[in-house]
């Protein structure tokens, strides 16, 4: 693998981690801003996680149905969509739906990519250790 597939992987398997990492400080700005406490901000966080465990499930069999392609392109669309949903949220439940669809986005490039480098790194190792 080149430098520039291994970067471009780390990018794809870092949006979904990035996602709650960079949002966590501003729970209580959120809850500012939503007129709310923090313990209800922090149900955009469960609907995020809950959203990444389903994603990651159901990702891998539509990898192997329809390639990485198409897939891994829908769920950097559903990202993108859905953070800009985040960012002109007017309210709570549509910020806990919205975290929850980009969680759906975001973890496809955790499954897409891991299962890419595997893939290949399998490969690799096979050519090495049965030489024609």
């Amino acid at each position: 693998m080149n430098l520039r597939t291994i970067l471009i992987l780390g990018a794809l398997t870092a949006f979904g981690p990035l996602a709650i990492d960079f949002y966590l400080p501003a729970f209580p700005a959120i809850a500012q801003a939503f007129g709310t406490d923090e313990k209800h901000v922090q149900m955009t966080l469960a609907a995020y996680f809950l959203g990444l465990s389903i994603g990651q499930l159901l990702y891998g069999p539509v990898a192997d149905r329809f390639g990485r392609r198409i897939p891994l392109l829908t769920g950097v669309g559903l990202f993108t969509a859905a953070s800009l949903a985040c960012a002109f949220a007017p309210n709570l439940e549509w910020l806990m739906g919205a975290r929850f669809i980009q969680a759906l986005g975001g973890c496809a490039g955790m499954v897409i990519s891991g299962r890419w480098s595997v893939i290949n790194v399998m490969r690799w190792a096979r050519r090495r250790s049965f030489p024609n």
